[in-house]
């Protein structure tokens, strides 16, 4: 198997996975922050669904739009989906035009290596191709944790 599809695999089981814990938090506590300070699971989840179009531009080398109206334009569409089952929809949505390129990315291009600013404080890492197209996958795990935990936060502590 090719790393390439073992990451659409485990990118789309950690997506599932995710969107199953969240899909079981209660109407009423979607947009409720712990401490009024963190994320909410419906944030999450829009994150969660543009994730892919994020890691489109880096392992397709096609930097999105810079800038403020870019960024607004962004924020607009995470916020369009208002339900965790619009941003399920968009996230696959996406996820299906990230999977084909990378069912697409030849095996030569696994050891390219880019910076990004996701260092400590924001500095600039460099990360290996192998690395970036793992980008959904941890992302939704990370949020996974978070969803799971602000669940046990107002009192549910089951497994979804």
């Amino acid at each position: 198997m090719r790393l390439q599809d073992l990451t659409i695999d485990v990118t789309r089981s950690a997506m599932e996975e995710a969107f199953n814990y969240a899909k079981a938090v209660p109407q009423d506590k979607l947009g409720w922050k712990p401490l009024d300070a963190g994320r909410s699971v419906i944030e999450i989840c829009q994150e969660l669904a543009k994730c892919p179009d994020w890691a489109y531009s880096i392992v397709g080398n096609a930097p999105g739009e810079p800038g403020e109206e870019a960024e607004a334009a962004e924020r607009s569409e995470m916020t369009s989906w208002t339900t965790v089952e619009a941003c399920e929809a968009a996230a696959k949505e996406k996820l299906g035009r990230f999977f084909e390129l990378l069912k697409n990315l030849p095996d030569e291009r696994l050891e390219e290596t880019t910076e990004l600013p996701y260092g400590p404080g924001g500095s600039m890492q460099t990360f290996k191709m192998s690395e970036m197209m793992a980008y959904p996958r941890w992302n939704a795990n990370y949020h996974l944790g978070q969803i799971a935990y602000i669940q046990t936060l107002y009192g549910d502590k089951a497994m979804h």
